[in-house]
């Protein structure tokens, strides 16, 4: 059995996810690199951990799918020997007015964001080791909402209402859940097309720019560190003072 701590980062192919995945691995955990469609973007990930003298697999899962969920943590605990953490990162976006929203774009965050970010929750509750930890990385829209945002927030803030619940499930056994609520970040939110968008965004910060993957990775480091035992439960804002 290995007996390095092993993390499992759920949309670790791209984006927050990736830098969370370099983030642990350098911190020493073996990371499963987990990916929904992109299989090349995860082994380019997998490859600079183990560039980088980390160890790290590729996992593919529908994340909505609840079989395909549990062969994920079969597949990272045949691999390592088991599971101590869990980044629930993958995710789905999508804004527009609720009364121009179809009911495919609904179903599509709900699948992804609510139902995913569920299972992948509930198998972390039966999987993870004791003294492990659980992180979701939700987001600010889940605390304040804006227009066009109403279906993106209430499937994030579902998930920050049930891992309240959780913590006091799993803290007999001196597991951790949390959450990590960024706020924008680029690269990937933006494009060049977004940026006066952008703009209005670096104003709301604290440091007049916009939050990288590589803040918010710290943040799940620490979460998933010994350093944060005694946090649990909560929703910790990581966007530079943006919702302030």
């Amino acid at each position: 059995m290995n007996e390095k701590r092993t993390a499992i980062v759920t949309g670790g192919s791209g984006g927050i996810g990736s830098e969370i995945c370099r983030r642990l691995a350098a911190d020493g955990f073996n990371v499963a690199v987990h990916y929904g469609s992109d299989a090349s973007a995860a082994a380019s990930v997998c490859a600079d951990i183990e560039a980088a003298g980390g160890t790290a697999m590729t996992a593919r899962a529908n994340v909505s799918d609840e079989a395909e969920v549990a062969t994920l943590f079969a597949a990272v605990t045949k691999r390592f020997g088991g599971v101590d953490v869990v980044v629930a990162n993958a995710g789905a976006s999508g804004f527009g007015p609720i009364a121009a929203t179809e009911i495919s774009e609904f179903e599509r965050l709900i699948a992804v964001n609510f139902r995913g970010a569920f299972l992948t929750l509930r198998e972390a509750a039966r999987q993870v080791r004791n003294g492990g930890r659980i992180i979701f990385t939700s987001f600010q829209l889940a605390e304040r909402p804006r227009v066009g945002t109403g279906v993106y927030s209430a499937t994030k803030a579902a998930i920050d209402a049930m891992l309240v619940s959780m913590s006091k499930e799993v803290g007999d056994a001196g597991i951790t859940i949390n959450s990590v609520r960024p706020g924008a970040t680029a690269p990937g939110m933006f494009d060049d097309s977004d940026e006066e968008r952008a703009d209005q965004f670096r104003k709301l910060s604290a440091f007049n720019r916009l939050g990288t993957p590589t803040d918010i990775a710290g943040v799940v480091a620490f979460l998933a560190s010994d350093d944060a035992k005694w946090i649990t439960g909560q929703h910790i804002r990581a966007d530079g003072g943006m919702s302030n």
